[in-house]
């Protein structure tokens, strides 16, 4: 196998989201470019210069419909509906055909084989005070650690191939046994079940709380997200919020200035992607 060059990381990446673009445009679900995503079709009309990943955002209706909707000759869509040992609350449209991830920290079992991925996360209600907001945020932030954690050790037992060396890795001063003695699916269904939860009240802010694996909630407002315009990204058309100035504003704060030099790099590291 041969690691992906960055070009052919982000085109493979473009090749995804055509796909899902394609889809939710025929079967009228609403999706918006997000993150750095959406951050470089504003500033750059492409890839932010040292990014190479996508990321989408979908209300939880949207993100529902196309959940149990989405079908592709190409690639598949998974999530921890669609498989019983998925380790993480949102979703992604993988690749498992032409190319494979190796990941040190895995985000699900045995029942599947996936490659290169591009994130769908949806967007769901939360309250409206900002104290509530911020608790049920933080729990979330400590269960991911947690979760992020169990998933890490699973992984470094099953590569011990001596008594020997899993001896050592379970008397490790480092080592909670009490993280070791779970399974790292029970970390997900407890978070589905706090999300089920927040989602039935009614509110105006809204909130990615499926992955909350950086310590900075962010409270959109419902307004914010109801109607959507196309955006160039590297020569192609995808969708996003109209009014994106408060969005980025929320995650990044003056999103038009470039950030220090020492911080422009990627944010994932704990992956490689190869061809197969």
């Amino acid at each position: 196998m041969r690691i992906m060059t960055t070009d052919e990381f982000k085109a493979f990446n473009l090749e995804i989201l055509d796909e899902i673009d394609d889809f939710c445009r025929k079967n009228g679900i609403n999706y918006s470019i997000a993150y750095g995503t959406l951050l470089g079709a504003v500033r750059h009309k492409g890839f932010i210069p040292w990014d190479d990943d996508i990321d989408i955002m979908m209300l939880r209706p949207d993100y529902e419909r196309f959940r149990r909707l989405f079908k592709s000759d190409k690639f598949f869509f998974v999530d921890c509906h669609t498989i019983p040992d998925c380790y993480i609350s949102f979703g992604r449209v993988c690749d498992n055909k032409r190319t494979k991830a190796i990941s040190y920290i895995p985000w699900h079992g045995k029942s599947c084989e996936t490659g290169l991925w591009v994130d769908v996360f949806p967007l769901d209600t939360v309250s409206d005070d900002k104290d509530e907001f911020s608790s049920l945020f933080f729990s979330l932030h400590n269960q991911h650690k947690l979760g992020t954690r169990c998933r890490k050790m699973h992984a470094e037992l099953k590569d011990c191939f001596t008594l020997k060396s899993k001896l050592k890795l379970l008397f490790d001063r480092n080592t909670n046994p009490n993280i070791m003695k779970m399974d790292p699916v029970d970390f997900v269904r407890s978070r589905q079940e706090i999300i089920r939860l927040s989602s039935l009240q009614k509110s105006h802010s809204y909130s990615q709380i499926s992955c909350t694996e950086y310590k900075s909630p962010e409270v959109l407002e419902a307004a914010d997200l109801q109607s959507y315009s196309e955006y160039e990204f590297e020569g192609r058309k995808y969708m996003g919020w109209t009014n994106y100035d408060p969005i980025l504003r929320t995650m990044y704060g003056n999103y038009m200035e470039l950030p220090p030099k020492e911080k422009r790099k990627p944010l994932q590291n704990y992956v490689r992607f190869c061809w197969k």
